[in-house]
């Protein structure tokens, strides 16, 4: 029995020494100890530290010479099917396909020596007439209103020639959505003359041949192409024959002659049109 005890003692002596024992390679463990600090190498005084040499500055590429514009060759345009433009301004019929124009006023002198007179006028429907000074020049013209120059005697053989800038001077006082209907008695006097004017022509899209059309001051196809015209400046065409063989969505010019009316058109006070031109010619031969 002693013996027994005896080497129980020994074993639990050797396990007491075996747990006081410290593990190998210190006593800490090696994941909580702190890691060891390195100490830099010393080396030797080589004298004053140096800078670090400067990046070498990067290589700008030579400035390429500059293009000249006269180098490039002109793109030829392409016309657009079924798109005319007006002659060009170079062409010998460049100054004969232009609106009719305005043309010099009158001086002080011809107008003086001039003789003043009261023409025939007939009465506006919706307009209220205003009075106008018409003077009869020395080389047979009219001075109006001592602005304005109308040539011509109004009659089939030598009709009055007007401008588009003439016309459109309507507006300055005849605006019947704003309650001003008075209409000056200068553009009164041209209904029932025979008046001739140039400007750009719109014809029915749709019909094949057309005895009506719209003569216009600025270029406009009759749908998308151009400036929309107004009552002051385009005159419905009542032609005296049928036309054909005209380009749809096209600008087209010609001269209309025939007996000019003025006549507006109301629609709830908005002016729809003004200026009428009936059994007129067309010739667009310029």
């Amino acid at each position: 029995m002693k013996i027994v005890w005896t080497i129980v003692a020994l074993l639990l002596l050797g396990g007491l020494i075996v747990l006081m024992q410290p593990p190998a390679g210190g006593g800490r463990d090696a994941l909580s100890a702190p890691e060891p600090t390195l100490e830099p190498e010393s080396k030797p005084d080589s004298g004053p530290a140096s800078k670090p040499d400067p990046k070498p500055a990067p290589q700008q590429k030579p400035a390429e010479p500059a293009r000249e514009m006269s180098a490039v060759p002109p793109v030829a345009s392409t016309p657009v099917p079924g798109f005319q433009l007006p002659a060009p301004t170079n062409s010998p019929n460049a100054e004969k396909r232009q609106p009719t124009a305005e043309p010099p006023k009158p001086s002080a002198d011809a107008i003086a020596s001039g003789s003043e007179f009261k023409p025939e006028i007939a009465a506006i429907e919706n307009a209220e007439l205003l009075p106008s000074k018409f003077v009869k020049l020395a080389d047979g013209s009219i001075s109006v209103d001592d602005a304005w120059t109308i040539r011509g005697d109004g009659t089939e053989a030598s009709p009055y020639e007007v401008s588009w800038e003439f016309l459109s001077s309507a507006q300055e006082e005849y605006m019947p959505r704003l309650g001003e209907k008075k209409l000056p008695a200068r553009i009164a006097f041209l209904s029932g003359k025979r008046v001739k004017i140039a400007g750009y022509l719109a014809f029915p899209l749709v019909a094949p041949t057309a005895s009506e059309c719209l003569l216009m001051l600025n270029q406009w196809d009759g749908c998308c192409i151009g400036v929309p015209p107004t009552p002051y400046d385009a005159v419905e065409v009542r032609l005296a024959s049928e036309i054909k063989s005209w380009k749809r969505h096209t600008i087209n010019f010609g001269t209309i002659e025939g007996t000019f009316k003025v006549e507006p058109y109301l629609v709830e006070n908005w002016l729809v049109g003004l200026y009428l031109f009936e059994n007129a010619t067309l010739n667009t031969e310029l």
